[in-house]
Formats: C-alpha cells, sequence, structure tokens
C-alpha cells in the first residue's frame, strides 16, 4: 500500500467535497452532488484498503507514523460510511436549500426564517415562523433517521461496537468520563443561569421565564438592544484592520471571504479547509448586529488557523484532525474578543460604560449557548451509549428543557444533532478557550488582542496544523486538561454582579 498516494487521493477527494457542500451552502447552487464526488474516489473507500492500515498501525512502532495511519484510517472510514449515505444527504441538503413556507400569506425561503427569528421584535411571530419552520422539518426527519440507522450499522460492520465505539477510538476521547465533566460544568452553572434567565425573560419578553419557547432563544442571542453598535458595514473591515493590527494580515489573501446575502444561502457561518494554507473560505450571512460580528471573528479563528498551517507538515497533519475541538478553541478565542469593552473602545468607539452592559448581555448569552450545548451533548450521549434511538425525540426535548429551561420541539431531535459527538468538540474548545485566554491575558496584558507579541504567539499555535488536540496545547501552557474553574469563574465574575 503507497500511503502517500493515498494520502494524495484523500487531498484531492477532500477539495472536491468541500467545494461542492460550500457551493450548495452559500446559494450558489441548487442540487448537492457529493454523491458523485464519493463514487468517483471510491476505490480509496474500501474494506480492503482499511483492512490494510490496520496491519499497518499494528506493526508499526513509531507513535508520530501511527497517529498518521491512525487518522487516514478514519478518515477512509467516515468516507466509507459517507459514500453509503451520500445520496440520502444530498436529497437532504436540496431539500432543504429549496424549501419554501407561507407565514400570513408570505411565502419565505426556509433558511431566511431564523435570521427573521432573530431579529423580529414581536414575541409571537417569532413563534409562528417558528411552527413553520418545523413543518419543514418534520417532512424529512424519517429520512434523517434512516440515515442514522444506516450508519450504525455500517459502524458496526466495520467491527466497532457502536456509535460511541467508534468515535471514541476515531477521536481520541474517554465519552463517558467526559459526560461527568458536562454534568459538573451543569450543576455548577444551575444557580447563575436560573437567576440571570428569570431576569432576562422579565426584562426582555416581558414575562416570567416558564413555558417558553426555544425559538426565543435566536432572538435572545442576537442581543437586539445593541445592535446599533454593531454596524453590519463594518463587520468585514473591523476583522481585517484587527488582523493588521495583531501582524496576521499577511495571512488574508489565502482567505476568500463570503459575505454576500442569497436567499438560499444557509445562514449559520462556516469555514471550509480545501487546501490549507492556500485556499480557505469564510462564509457568514450577516443580519445585523453582534452576532455578525460574532461569527465572523469566530470563523476567522478557523480562517487563520487553515492560513497558517505550515506546508512543511504532510497533509494529514494539515487537515485530518481526530477531533475538531483544537480549531474550535481558537475560533472561541477570536469570538471572545468581540464583547471586551477595551476591543469595542478601540474598534467600534464604544464607551467603557456601554461596553460593560454589552459585556454581561454577552456573558449571558455565552452561558446560554453553552448550556444548550451541555443538554446537546447529554441527550447524544445518553442515547447511543445506551442504544435508545427510540427514545431520541424525549431525550432531546428533556435534556434540552433541563439545561435551558426552554420548551423544546421533539420534531428537530435530529435537525439539531451534529454528528461525531461535534457537541462536545465544542464544550472541548469552550473550557480550553477559557485556559488560554488566561494565559494570554497573563503573558501579553489586557489589550492582548492588539499585541503583536500575540499575533507571534497564535501564528506559532496555528502553523502546527491539527498535529495536535486541544488537551496537549493547555497542557503545554501550563493547565490542566478540562479545568472547568477558569470558565466558570468568568461566568461568576461577570454575571455574579449583575448589570
Amino acid at each position: 500500500m503507497d500511503i502517500l498516494d493515498l494520502e494524495d487521493q484523500l487531498s484531492k477527494f477532500i477539495y472536491e467535497l468541500e467545494t461542492e457542500d460550500r457551493l450548495v451552502r452559500v446559494g450558489l447552487k441548487d442540487t448537492a452532488e457529493s454523491s458523485k464526488i464519493y463514487k468517483k474516489y471510491k476505490s480509496i473507500f474500501t474494506e480492503k484498503n482499511l483492512s490494510e492500515i490496520q496491519a499497518l498501525i499494528s506493526k508499526t512502532k513509531n507513535p508520530g507514523t501511527r497517529d498518521i495511519y491512525k487518522r487516514i484510517y478514519f478518515t477512509i472510514a467516515g468516507s466509507f460510511i459517507g459514500l453509503a449515505t451520500a445520496s440520502s444527504e444530498d436529497q437532504i441538503t436540496t431539500y432543504f436549500s429549496g424549501a419554501k413556507v407561507k407565514v400570513a400569506g408570505e411565502e419565505i425561503p426556509y433558511y431566511e426564517l431564523m435570521p427573521r427569528i432573530s431579529k423580529d421584535t414581536v414575541f409571537e411571530k417569532r413563534e409562528r415562523l417558528d411552527d413553520a419552520g418545523t413543518s419543514v422539518v418534520s417532512k424529512v426527519n424519517s429520512k434523517r433517521l434512516k440515515l442514522v440507522q444506516d450508519e450504525l450499522k455500517l459502524i458496526k460492520k466495520l467491527g466497532f461496537s457502536d456509535y460511541v465505539d467508534y468515535f471514541s477510538k476515531g477521536k481520541k476521547m474517554d465519552y463517558a468520563k467526559f459526560y461527568k465533566v458536562v454534568n459538573k460544568i451543569t450543576k455548577e452553572t444551575d444557580k447563575i443561569w436560573n437567576k440571570v434567565m428569570f431576569q432576562v425573560s422579565q426584562e426582555v419578553f416581558k414575562r416570567p421565564f416558564v413555558n417558553i419557547r426555544s425559538c426565543h432563544l435566536a432572538y435572545l442571542r442576537s442581543i437586539s438592544m445593541y445592535d446599533n453598535y454593531y454596524p453590519k458595514e463594518k463587520v468585514v473591515p473591523t476583522f481585517l484592520k484587527w488582523t493588521q493590527d495583531i501582524g496576521l494580515a499577511d495571512l488574508i489573501p489565502s482567505i476568500q471571504i463570503d459575505d454576500r446575502d442569497r436567499p438560499k444561502k444557509n445562514p449559520r457561518a462556516v469555514c471550509y479547509w480545501p487546501k490549507p494554507p492556500e485556499e480557505i473560505h469564510l462564509v457568514i450571512k450577516p443580519i445585523g448586529g453582534e452576532q455578525d460580528f460574532e461569527a465572523l471573528f469566530h470563523e476567522g479563528g478557523h480562517a487563520l488557523h487553515g492560513a497558517s498551517v505550515s506546508v512543511k507538515l504532510p497533509y494529514t497533519l494539515r487537515a485530518l484532525a481526530h477531533s475538531n475541538a483544537l480549531t474550535e478553541t481558537y475560533a472561541f478565542l477570536l469570538e471572545d474578543m468581540v464583547f471586551d469593552p477595551d476591543f469595542l473602545t478601540s474598534y467600534l468607539n464604544v464607551s467603557s460604560f456601554t461596553g460593560n452592559k454589552i459585556k454581561w448581555q454577552a456573558y449571558f448569552v455565552n452561558l446560554m449557548m453553552l448550556r444548550r450545548y451541555l443538554g446537546k451533548f447529554s441527550y447524544e450521549y445518553e442515547m447511543f451509549s445506551k442504544g435508545a434511538i427510540s427514545k431520541g425525540p424525549l431525550l432531546y426535548s428533556k435534556n434540552l428543557q433541563r439545561t435551558t429551561g426552554f420548551i423544546t420541539k421533539r420534531e428537530n431531535w435530529l435537525a439539531d444533532m451534529d454528528g461525531g459527538f461535534y457537541s462536545a468538540d465544542y464544550l472541548r474548545a469552550w473550557i480550553s478557550a477559557a485556559q488560554i485566554h488566561d494565559y494570554i491575558k497573563r503573558k501579553f496584558g489586557k489589550k492582548w488582542f492588539v499585541n503583536g507579541k500575540t499575533g507571534e504567539f497564535l501564528r506559532k499555535l496555528y502553523s502546527r496544523g491539527v498535529t495536535d488536540e486541544i488537551e496537549d496545547v493547555v497542557t503545554r501552557l501550563g493547565y490542566k486538561p478540562w479545568d472547568t474553574s477558569y470558565l466558570i469563574s468568568g461566568y461568576r465574575d461577570v454575571l455574579g454582579k449583575g448589570e
């Protein structure tokens, strides 16, 4: 087996697959055809290749080489599953891209619903828009369920006992242990979350926090009351100006920023690494307000990471990560800047007084999203670890309502699930970003975000591509992996004081 040739074929496959996904996602292509790409490269995704790579792993003593073989193995294993499910995935993607609903006589593209919910100030209208979206999601749930069932069968065919076993080995994660960490974070933030949510509900919704539906999370997340401090037209220029100030502007030519507004464009921001470090795509659909800045800087963290990857690294260590917790940490680190009062004063001419009010609101939203992902992971882990797919809708609704307090529709149990325990990747990133933020603030000062030395530090981290797991990085910086104290203290310090 020629590993270098296999690696080269994988790089071409991933380039074509990411390009296809991006074109459909941004509304430049109506029909998803990833299945054609899988079929084009199907000679790679075979049980024979997987068996041969397993044999190489078994007889290879060098840890670095073994690690590369394992990354290639799980990339091919994932694509082996993808080859079998791509046609169904394409149908679902195409369905949502073209779906439209009628609300009060107006025809609205499905992907326009969430931006409208985020900005509509009328409580009842947000729920009408949400109901329209639920009708679209419900129609495809049976197909999504079959996809999950097919994936589970293929995982067992590859010799893994179940979903948890497969992703534990592929992502080098002890999910049973992490489930305990998740429960710990939930318990330690229960009191402060309940206090601030009841307060916000009275102030924003003008009603007590009882029987309020989860669609209103999107409205709270948009921080509408501070939108005027975050002009839509300044979101990209602010990011570009910041990269200049911190010494990373030379990376921008490798990053293609798509901020165009198209009706069929998915509103969820995303970053693609089809060919790191030469070609990176940052996609955002601005709707106005803080959320735009948060999304752009988050995806900007991914983009700068990808554009900084050393060309000296083999392709596997440039692009084939065990998990995405590492790059999500770098993304969270930059995302959090946009509600730092000093950052707001420096880049958006916001007063210190207003900046601190925005910071309080942003920490509330950040905690809200953290609690959502705590619920998402606990639901997914309980469902897959117990083989309880039939109980998925109930576990989803129960766990999300327990962690957020919002009534959560069962119909969204699959639409809201990111495959491969990506929810855990996010949670690992939340924990680790708090640790790295503590490190750079102590090392580079309160205004670390305009310190060129911070840029050098980040570039050095980014240049290692996906060689590390985030737990390796924080350990080298002197922290204990999964130490939640830095994360928890941040919420207590800001939200515990009130506004």
